[in-house]
């Protein structure tokens, strides 16, 4: 029973292993790009903010002014990574594909959901060998 113990925990901390920490995570672009639409579908902008926006915008653009813009953000239903392109200088372009609920604005008032499949395409950039996100400010 103390081999069965020994083993068990030794495979505990062999999973515990396994897994990625968010540090590591950010060193490999898909992966980044990934945790970014899980993040966005939980609506989760403070953790895209502190986590994964280029911490460079992070002058121009305050914390209250970015999660006011996305509070108006639509929903993403779904996600799935496309392509991930780690280019030259330190820059990368993920394209994304989304299956969101989009308010559209109703001619006779109020808003109507539609519920709309398209294409993302994101600017990324590394900064000390972790990526992070280039929106817009």
């Amino acid at each position: 029973a103390g081999a069965l113990v020994t083993l068990a925990a030794l495979l505990g901390i062999a999973l515990a292993g396994c897994q990625a920490s968010p540090e590591q995570e950010q060193k490999n672009l898909q992966d980044t790009a990934r945790r970014y639409l899980e993040l966005k579908q939980k609506r989760d902008w403070v953790a895209i903010y502190d986590g994964l926006l280029d911490p460079e915008l992070h002058e121009k653009l305050k914390r209250d002014v970015f999660l006011k813009r996305r509070e108006a953000a639509f929903d993403v239903l779904n996600f799935s990574v496309v392509s991930v392109d780690e280019g030259e200088g330190g820059t990368g372009k993920v394209v994304a594909k989304i299956d969101a609920m989009i308010p559209v604005l109703n001619p006779k008032g109020g808003t109507t959901m539609l519920r709309k499949e398209m294409e993302e395409s994101q600017k990324w950039v590394a900064r000390d060998g972790r990526w992070y996100i280039r929106l817009e400010s």
